[in-house]
């Protein structure tokens, strides 16, 4: 960890005792001083770094986002942004033109509902441009997929084939699949996609961190990490080039490896530690299946459950008597109480251990304040609210009033800690941020914002990509803010979010400077 002077800076240190500095002393990757201009002497023989007078927050952390994913998604066919499904399937054929015969083609992003007449696509729709190359596409949400005909063969699925517990299979009038999965029921291709090697994935986690790093990230909780994953960040980091703080969830489809191998959270050093284990209760808004009270707007369909309920609480108490916190995935109504209330019956196992829900989409306003009473964090994406306002509108008409509650949740007394989901969803902390501060989308629609009195202040924002992250990690006395004894971790801002008369402004900012304990791992005018 290297020794580093910060001066002539207007330093949010997001330490509520002392609000606001101008220099900052770091030896040995952490803070030993934080303080005015007039109050300390330029150290010699360390690495200075003049912010001009430019903001410098405490380093974000992306609290809900798959780093793996991220480094992926720049090797796959990218379908964001798609307005038509034509748009979506010119962009697959390209990737089917560089890809060797009976190659795998996998790809991300669509969005059905982008599209006049919001239908699900076909196989076919991809067999007219990838008739011998297998295809899988990951919908945006990442809880539903489109596959082709070649993909199914090599899956062995058909018209016979069964959908597991907690996902589905659409069929279409002749009995035979659409290629489009939900849910668990992915996993039936997703399985005999040739996993990506060794070598491939520490490539990709390379181009994720870096990617990190340029947007003033310096740390992460990386949601759902399998045993490929996990075994990369370890190289990674005992190689030294993990310059990114990483709190891997681990997924809960290989909880009895993780027990047998006796992981814990806290487990690991200040780069590499292990933050729990990532369960799931639902699907997802945009796919359709997450689960309901009552049904989706003009249907009879209230989604997916991914298990039963008291299998669910069965695998979470597990993990707690063995010292895992978890963090649960919850997007509709009915999820959200589920996961509330097995947390209500657990309160008194493992109590000193994190507990968290993974979206926290929509509440019900009796379980809005189940949050702060169970002292259970709500891991938010306030990207996700501009994202999907129109589905929200769309699916759960007025119900969408109490959906990414985030000043409720906060005037509750909550805790908020802020992410991404990228590559669901752009990784930005500052769209985040702007997003939890207007409800406006990048457009600036609405113009008076969605659901306004859900608007959060910037101080809040900062904090729930700061210190909230840490408190949501069990880590909120040891970081998440800039204060002597914290790790050295900070940006320094392009522009000042807290001068910014229009707050949509606030989206010209960006990162100038990234140090990750001490040590510059991003310049902006060098890249």
């Amino acid at each position: 960890m290297a020794d580093l002077f910060l001066r002539n800076a207007r330093i949010w240190t997001g330490d509520a005792s002392s609000r606001w500095a101008e220099a900052a002393l770091v030896r040995d990757g952490r803070f030993a001083a934080v303080s005015w201009m007039a109050d300390v002497d330029s150290p010699s023989g360390v690495e200075v770094i003049d912010a001009g007078g430019r903001l410098v927050v405490p380093g974000f952390t992306d609290a809900h986002a798959h780093l793996l994913g991220v480094g992926a998604a720049k090797r796959n066919a990218d379908l964001k942004g798609c307005a038509t499904l034509d748009g979506a399937i010119r962009r697959v054929a390209e990737r089917v033109a560089s890809t060797p015969a009976g190659g795998w083609v996998r790809g991300a992003g669509w969005d059905q509902n982008d599209w006049p007449g919001a239908r699900f696509p076909h196989r076919r729709d991809l067999d007219a441009v990838a008739p011998e190359h297998p295809v899988v596409l990951m919908h945006t949400s990442g809880h539903c997929y489109w596959v082709n005909s070649a993909a199914l063969r090599a899956a062995n699925v058909g018209r016979d084939t069964a959908a597991p517990v907690g996902g589905a299979i659409d069929v279409g009038d002749d009995g035979e699949p659409t290629g489009i999965l939900f849910d668990a029921a992915a996993r039936l291709v997703t399985e005999v996609v040739p996993p990506p090697t060794a070598p491939e994935r520490l490539a990709a986690l390379r181009d994720g961190v870096a990617h990190a790093h340029a947007l003033g990230i310096t740390c992460v909780h990386a949601m759902d990490a399998g045993r490929g994953e996990l075994q990369a960040l370890y190289a990674l980091r005992d190689t030294g080039e993990l310059r990114l703080r990483v709190r891997a969830y681990l997924s809960a489809t290989r909880l009895d490896e993780w027990f047998d191998r006796n992981l814990a959270t806290g487990d690991g050093d200040d780069m590499l530690r292990i933050g729990g284990v990532k369960f799931f209760t639902d699907g997802a808004l945009g796919s359709l299946t997450a689960w309901m009270l009552e049904p989706y707007e003009g249907s009879t369909d209230t989604g997916l459950a991914m298990q039963p309920p008291e299998e669910l609480e069965q695998r979470v108490r597990a993990c707690l008597d063995r010292g895992l916190a978890p963090a649960v995935h919850a997007i509709g109504d009915r999820a959200n109480r589920a996961a509330l209330d097995m947390y209500e019956r657990l309160r008194d196992v493992a109590p000193r251990l994190p507990r968290r829900i993974e979206h926290a989409q929509l509440l019900t306003a009796d379980d809005l304040p189940r949050f702060a009473a169970l002292g259970v964090v709500a891991s938010v994406q306030p990207i996700h609210a501009t994202q999907d306002m129109a589905k929200v509108d769309r699916s759960w008409g007025a119900r969408g009033r109490r959906a990414y509650a985030f000043a409720s949740l906060l005037a509750s007394g909550a805790t908020l800690a802020c992410g991404s989901d990228a590559p669901v969803e752009d990784m930005n902390p500052i769209a985040g941020i702007h997003a939890a501060v207007t409800r406006r989308n990048a457009h600036g629609e609405p113009f008076d914002g969605w659901y306004p009195g859900e608007r959060v202040s910037l101080e809040a924002a900062l904090s729930a990509y700061t210190r909230g992250a840490a408190v949501a990690a069990g880590e909120a006395d040891t970081t998440g803010c800039i204060a002597p004894g914290r790790p050295g971790d900070f940006v320094v801002l392009s522009h000042d979010l807290f001068e910014a008369a229009d707050p949509m402004r606030i989206l010209d900012a960006c990162a100038d400077v990234t140090v990750v304990g001490g040590e510059v791992v991003y310049r902006r005018d060098e890249n």
